[in-house]
């Protein structure tokens, strides 16, 4: 399937948020509000999610001395998809967590993990890939992720398999899609991971049960994440599961997405009455949006502002020629 037709998808942790629709659609979620250590959860037959550890205030655990920033923190949610033949994994968090994600997948199944896939370079999502690598897995990326990760040097191996616009992955009767995001968005390589017979989609940190990361030092948009929103709401899903957090349906996918649209809209306007970069944070209403108080609230503030201001300047200039 070419990028024309499904050009999909899209960093780091955030605050879990309880309830939600998108719970309703997958039997037993558990709504975290707490420090947990990592678990299994069931999405449907045969598709699995692993999330946490859920840490208070650190994302690879407090050390001593260390207070966090007040909001619960965890790593890439993992989705274990399982075959006849084999499992097929999404992600693989920290190095250090990939023996308890083996474990838990034992604790469902017999079958051995054939294969990984990865949703974005970011290392709290591909950090365990070297250990998976170690352990005879077969790595597939997206060529644009895999240069991302190869220039840093994360993971401690290398990929199997590339592609470019996408790639369709058989094993034991089952059929795994895996798209390439365009135009960029949380990354300039994100990858959307549908499990067709499932109506399921691993959406990685495009959509998250926080604020989005833009990751303007890969190529990031917010543009982007609003048009590769928009395309993955083309695709036949009732589940999706996020980078982070709980999984999410349908109309929670087109509320996250009206909300970066308000906050482009915010920013823009901002620009167009000369507010300074250092004080434009005020008028984006993140209190509003429930974006305030998230860790990839901190992300953004700490990471992102200089860049979005920047790009949605640039739009706003390219308006005034027109």
């Amino acid at each position: 399937m070419k990028a024309s037709r499904l050009a999909l998808i899209a960093c780091v942790s955030l605050l879990l948020v309880s309830g939600s629709a998108a719970a309703q659609q997958a039997p037993s979620i558990v709504a975290q509000t707490g420090p947990r250590p990592m678990w299994i959860e069931k999405v449907k037959d045969g598709l699995y999610l692993i999330r946490g550890p859920i840490d208070a205030g650190c994302m690879m655990g407090c050390k001593p001395g260390q207070t966090g920033d007040g909001v619960l923190h965890e790593p890439g949610t993992v989705a274990a998809r399982v075959t006849p033949e084999g499992v097929i994994l999404v992600d693989a968090k920290f190095p250090q967590h990939v023996p308890e994600i083996l474990a838990l997948i034992r604790s469902v199944t017999d079958q051995p993990v054939k294969y990984l896939i990865n949703s974005h370079y970011h290392p709290d999502h591909t950090g365990g890939d070297g250990e998976m690598l170690k352990r005879g897995v077969e790595l597939i990326q997206q060529r644009d992720l895999w240069t991302s990760y190869e220039a840093k040097k994360l993971g401690g191996g290398t990929a199997h398999i590339t592609f470019d616009d996408a790639f369709a992955l058989h094993l034991g009767g089952v059929e795994v899609d895996a798209y390439h995001s365009l135009p960029a968005s949380h990354t300039r390589g994100d990858t959307f991971i549908y499990f067709p017979d499932l109506k399921t989609v691993h959406v990685g940190d495009l959509v998250i049960r926080g604020m989005p990361h833009i990751d303007y030092t890969d190529g990031g948009s917010a543009v982007g994440f609003v048009t590769a929103i928009y395309q993955l709401l083309k695709l036949d899903f009732d589940v999706a599961i996020p980078g982070h957090g709980q999984p999410m349906n349908r109309e929670d996918i087109r509320q996250y997405v009206q909300k970066v649209e308000t906050m482009n809209t915010r920013m823009k306007d901002a620009v167009r009455r000369g507010v300074p970069v250092d004080r434009v944070v005020p008028e984006l209403g993140l209190e509003d949006l429930g974006w305030a108080h998230t860790a990839s609230t901190t992300n953004f503030l700490t990471n992102d502002v200089r860049g979005y201001y920047a790009e949605m300047a640039t739009i706003v200039a390219a308006e005034k020629r027109r």
